[in-house]
């Protein structure tokens, strides 16, 4: 697994353990966070590249404390460096 793979999953499971369901589908979208029928969703188009599904992630946890969510010590760093690039955007 690439180091971008694994701070990918650990952003999803981050995103899970915050109340969102993270989805992966194909079409014609960018991908992004809304609620649907009260649920908290993150949509991932399969099609885009890596960097996309970090941007998405991090645009929408950027608004989470993340402080309360267990991420492996070791990937934590790495998942708020993510987050703090693509803030910025």
């Amino acid at each position: 697994m690439s180091k971008d793979t694994a701070i990918l999953r650990a952003m999803e499971d981050a995103a899970r353990k915050s109340g969102y369901k993270v989805r992966w589908d194909k079409g014609q979208f960018r991908g992004g966070s809304c609620t649907l029928e009260g649920s908290k969703m993150i949509v991932l188009n399969r099609h885009h590249p890596i960097e996309v599904h970090l941007g998405v992630l991090a645009r929408t946890l950027k608004e989470v404390p993340l402080e309360k969510i267990s991420i492996r010590k070791g990937m934590r760093r790495h998942v708020e460096s993510i987050i703090q690039k693509y803030s910025s955007e």
